[in-house]
């Protein structure tokens, strides 16, 4: 069975292409939106978003750069412009091991290129000339807004539900993993079944993406994380991990929990000893554990969304593989 990297390595011209288009249009009167858009650029990640659209598409048709390339910058252009967006929000510093925008020039610029780049998102969209799909991606990028500003808004709430952390999440990671992978049944006129499955599929790939992201944040080396560990908690963010251990834990640890919370939302620094406790908390408590089962259910609904696709309808079972190959990438993050 192949890897993740093989994988990737399969669609490398399509996602250098996608590169090659945010950078083309990335380019405004101001050089500060070129040279924010090339630290962007070279900074890495995954281009999972746009890779999921790939491979979306080809599972229900395209060949290799057939036109969905220009939607695929679209999609990581709205992801990058929320990353702009999301790291002066969170005073971020660091983003895959390099410094943030805000860091290196400021939170000003930084908004505003985001919001250049939301623009230049809605300009690639347009050229589908496939109102379906614009309506998608529309509607994507306005909840993303409507998720950040419920994470705002909840985030210091150890008593939130899990059910509100779930459609928090939704919100601001997996509806933009949702409407990639729609695009793909979209851009190929495939059936409603089909486009449902695919939506379905990058839902819950988006979910567990999350789930593992914040699980990392209490478990990860800072090298693999690619940002400082415990940011979560220094934030005072409540994520998976700790709701879940506050739902398991006993009164006094769930006072312990809400006490370093509170005293690291005054400090002006970070104490270790407070984050190691909390680490402590979550272990016996099986914060990680809980959540780790929790990213598996969905893991299981991401594939049982996939069962449609097989000979009988003309599909690229090679895609579909690779797909399910970057469902368990996200995973072996952290199992």
């Amino acid at each position: 069975m192949q890897n993740f990297s093989q994988t990737i390595a399969k669609i490398t011209p399509d996602l250098k292409k996608i590169d090659e288009i945010i950078l083309e249009f990335s380019i405004g009167k101001s050089p500060l939106i070129k040279e924010i858009a090339n630290h962007l650029v070279s900074s890495g990640g995954k281009r999972i978003r746009p890779a999921i659209l790939i491979l979306s598409s080809q599972l229900c048709g395209s060949k290799a750069d057939s036109g969905y390339n220009n939607l695929g910058a679209a999609v990581e252009l709205i992801h990058t412009a929320t990353l702009l967006h999301d790291d002066v929000v969170d005073n971020s510093m660091i983003r895959r091991g390099k410094k943030t925008s805000n860091a290196i020039w400021d939170n000003k610029a930084s908004i505003l290129v985001g919001d250049y780049l939301f623009s230049i998102a809605f300009q690639l969209m347009v050229r589908s000339n496939d109102l379906r799909i614009l309506d998608l991606l529309a509607k994507a990028s306005s909840i993303m807004a409507d998720g950040e500003v419920m994470q705002l808004e909840n985030s210091t709430d150890l008593a939130i539900s899990e059910e509100k952390y779930l459609e928090i999440i939704f919100g601001k990671t997996a509806v933009l993993f949702s409407a990639a992978a729609e695009v793909g049944a979209l851009f190929n006129q495939r059936s409603e079944v089909e486009i449902k499955a695919l939506r379905e599929f990058g839902k819950n790939l988006g979910i567990i993406f999350q789930i593992v992201d914040d699980m990392l944040d209490y478990s990860a080396q800072e090298d693999v994380l690619g940002k400082d560990l415990g940011n979560d908690f220094f934030e005072g963010k409540v994520t998976l991990p700790i709701i879940l251990t506050y739902q398991n834990a006993d009164a006094a640890d769930r006072q312990i929990i809400a006490d370093l919370f509170a005293k690291n939302l005054m400090a002006t620094e970070k104490n270790p000893q407070d984050f190691a406790q909390i680490l402590a908390l979550i272990e016996k408590n099986q914060g990680l554990i809980a959540s780790k089962n929790k990213a598996l259910f969905y893991r299981d609904l991401a594939i049982k969304s996939l069962e449609i696709f097989s000979d009988n309808n003309s599909c690229n079972l090679e895609a579909k593989q690779d797909l399910l190959t970057i469902l368990d990438y996200s995973l072996a993050r952290i199992f």
